[in-house]
């Protein structure tokens, strides 16, 4: 890919704002809240970083406003913006519409998945010339990425079917895109959702 090709696909990085009993809900049921919201800020650092080495343009797209993270992500160069819609699906259409009215590929990670590098990214963008979607799928059976390169895919309600956040979320994924384009799926990876996600992170090297 050149460098032309890399800086026409945009990045966008989807976050909960940190805040405790906000953030990372199935780990504060263990761990507790400070736990979970001190998991949330890492693994957030860790994607901003991530962003900030992407080849081309990143946005992180918070659920609402938040000073102490936004003046972070613009000291790494990173541009902001926030999500909008009623649920997550909506959020994650609407964000696409707007990347894809800015750029010509669009990549949307959440920031929990430590698992995530900068050769996965490019390797999505990659995938993108070949297929007008592409999922990174996730061990849980949710998906840990979602790309982009056609505008109209996106004005539709794409999500109105899919259960987010459940194990079979790329399942429904794949079905509401089955009759209308057929997605690239790249490796699987894996995000922290429970203690034993954090551990592995830990065991892994991936947080500290």
């Amino acid at each position: 890919m050149t460098r032309d090709e890399q800086t026409a696909t945009l990045l966008l990085v989807f976050a909960k704002a940190p805040e405790p009993g906000r953030v990372k809900n199935r780990l504060a049921a263990v761990l507790g809240a400070d736990t979970a919201l001190a998991a949330h800020q890492a693994l957030l650092e860790r994607t901003l970083c991530l962003a900030a080495a992407f080849p081309g343009p990143a946005v992180l797209m918070l659920d609402r406003a938040e000073t102490a993270t936004e003046n972070r992500a613009r000291a790494l160069g990173l541009d902001i913006d926030y999500q909008q819609g009623v649920d997550l699906g909506e959020r994650m259409e609407r964000a696409m519409a707007w990347g894809l009215a800015r750029a010509k590929q669009v990549l949307l990670v959440g920031s929990d998945c430590p698992a995530m590098s900068r050769e996965y990214l490019l390797a999505a963008a990659d995938a993108l010339r070949q297929a007008p979607v592409v999922l990174g799928p996730s061990e849980d059976g949710g998906f840990v990425l979602l790309g982009g390169s056609e505008a109209a895919l996106w004005r539709q309600s794409l999500f109105r079917h899919v259960a987010m956040s459940t194990d079979h979320t790329l399942a429904d994924t794949l079905k509401a895109l089955s009759d209308r384009c057929r997605p690239r799926l790249l490796p699987t990876l894996w995000d922290v959702d429970y203690p034993e996600d954090l551990d592995r992170a830990r065991r892994l090297g991936l947080l500290s």
